[in-house]
């Protein structure tokens, strides 16, 4: 079972600010529209990818690659396979562009076909003690609508907070 070392890859890959609990990724997991996919090459753990699926659109709400082989072209290919295997708009979140880490980070986007949008945007906190945070939203090939916009924080205030 690869739950255990998801978690160990999930906890250490995000703030504890932008983490759900066990609890509610528990939750997350029995709704039908939220996937949990691990990926495993010759028995050592990958990655992940956690996302959501609308009628319009695609949400990745987390996504990490393992230290161990990350820098091997792993997180190309799975995040690629995830935009290729759909026909929908894909939609994830990154921190603001602040420093040459969070640099990096859009440019590896950004070669993946991703583009910003100027929406101004707080995620919701997945916990009561923390307050929403600013994230910078962007879109597989093409900049979303301001509807598109509105319909997808909606979702996420709605749907995916909420499960």
């Amino acid at each position: 079972m690869l739950f255990p070392t998801f978690e160990r890859l999930y906890r250490i890959s995000f703030p504890e600010f932008e983490q759900r609990t066990f609890e509610h990724q528990a939750k997350g997991l029995m709704a039908e529209n939220y996937f949990l996919h691990c990926y495993e090459e010759n028995s050592l753990f990958v990655g992940f990818v956690a996302y959501w699926e609308f009628a319009d659109y695609v949400y990745i709400e987390h996504y990490a690659i393992s230290d161990k082989v990350r820098g091997q072209g792993y997180g190309t290919r799975l995040l690629g396979e995830l935009i290729a295997s759909t026909n929908k708009t894909v939609i994830l979140e990154i921190d603001p562009v602040v420093d040459e880490i969070s640099q990096k980070r859009l440019r590896f986007y950004r070669a993946l076909g991703f583009v910003e949008n100027d929406f101004p945007h707080v995620h919701p906190p997945y916990q009561g003690k923390f307050h929403g945070h600013q994230l910078k939203v962007l879109s597989s090939g093409r900049k979303i609508t301001e509807a598109e916009y509105q319909q997808f924080n909606q979702d996420l205030k709605l749907i995916v907070m909420e499960k």
